[in-house]
């Protein structure tokens, strides 16, 4: 009799903690969490094109690999690429924050460069981002981003990068999802 109420005493803690455990990790329920994680997940191939002063446009392969993190409250996504200038990669958060009611988009990249852009949901297929001031190519840029979502297997990102002389470089990626 007495091993068995050490028993109890001993496993009835480990069994109260896992389901305490259990039922406070729950995936997230506000819509724009999901909607926002749901947008971005998968992996997506396509074309992006390059419009940079000075070059002609260029046109590369690229692929994004967006999968869900923290119960799908966001999504990871390594992004990738053959550019002129030789591969190119960059690993970004994407996730949806209900107290701000903002896009949040925190990237760094294999050039260097670590962005954290905010945005909002213009409507149920478009999230625009606030104008950024960032450091690139050793001097501070400002870039504005724009998601579309024609359908439910269709991006179209846009980057427009303002430089310090006022030219502008224009990054445009349209990819399906498998």
């Amino acid at each position: 009799m007495f091993m068995r109420f050490v028993l109890v005493l001993t496993f009835l803690p480990i069994l109260a903690f896992g389901q305490g455990q259990n039922a406070a990790v729950s995936p997230p329920s506000a819509p724009d969490i999901a909607r926002t994680t749901r947008s971005i997940q998968g992996i997506w191939n396509g074309k992006m094109t390059a419009r940079v002063p000075g070059f002609e446009p260029a046109t590369f392969d690229w692929k994004m690999d967006c999968q869900t993190v923290a119960l799908g409250a966001g999504a990871s996504c390594t992004n990738t690429g053959k550019a002129s200038i030789g591969l190119i990669a960059e690993s970004c958060l994407l996730a949806f924050d209900p107290e701000g009611k903002a896009v949040h988009y925190m990237c760094v990249t294999s050039m260097g460069e670590v962005h954290d852009h905010k945005g909002f949901w213009k409507d149920s297929q478009t999230i625009e981002f606030e104008p950024l001031r960032a450091g690139m190519m050793g001097q501070t840029v400002t870039e504005t981003l724009r998601w579309h979502f024609p359908d439910t297997r269709t991006i179209e990102k846009t980057s427009e990068v303002q430089l310090t002389d006022g030219s502008t470089m224009r990054f445009e990626y349209r990819g399906k999802r498998d």
